[in-house]
């Protein structure tokens, strides 16, 4: 799992440099005393092309992908043995963590960022959240305050969902992290 993590963090890391970003640090963090791997992109939010930033975003979850792929495949091919076995794992545990940890968009991890910047919508959460906390203001309470944001009726009721989302999401994830 953890040369899984590496290679993750490598896809990042070459398609920053490749784009022009400085990649100072990558390393360990901790996340609720569980180690997690970082790549330190945020020279990325500098570049003016929309493409670039969602191709350096999204090169974590396209190189486990990748990885994976080239893991099934070696599983369809090598003969019944233990290598057969650790190349079926390397290949469900890229997928699982990329689909469910990695693109989800409910944490700040590669999903986050992808939706973040495909929506043009920087600080996506903090600003979801404000806008959620508004309307459940004016619902529960009667408050007439002004939104904290003026969009769009459908792009309001988007963030309010996605922020209702986020938070349901955290309570399931920190919820069964504490059983």
């Amino acid at each position: 799992v953890i040369g899984i993590k590496v290679v993750h963090e490598l896809g990042h890391a070459l398609v920053a440099k490749k784009n022009g970003c400085r990649v100072p640090t990558m390393g360990l963090a901790f996340l609720v005393m569980w180690p997690v791997a970082y790549t330190d992109v945020t020279e990325s939010w500098k570049l003016n092309s929309h493409q670039k930033r969602l191709q350096i975003a999204s090169a974590g979850i396209a190189t486990e992908l990748v990885l994976a792929a080239w893991a099934l495949l070696c599983w369809v091919i090598f003969p019944t043995h233990e290598l057969r076995s650790l190349f079926f794992f390397v290949a469900t545990t890229s997928i699982a963590t990329t689909l469910v940890v990695n693109a989800s968009p409910f944490m700040r991890f590669d999903g986050y960022f992808v939706l973040s910047d495909w929506l043009g919508i920087p600080n996506l959460h903090a600003r979801s959240f404000a806008l959620a906390r508004w309307w459940l203001r004016r619902q529960m309470f009667g408050f007439t305050d002004k939104p904290p944001e003026n969009f769009s009726r459908a792009r309001c009721f988007f963030l309010i969902l996605f922020a209702f989302a986020c938070w349901f999401y955290r309570v399931l994830l920190f919820t069964s992290i504490a059983i």
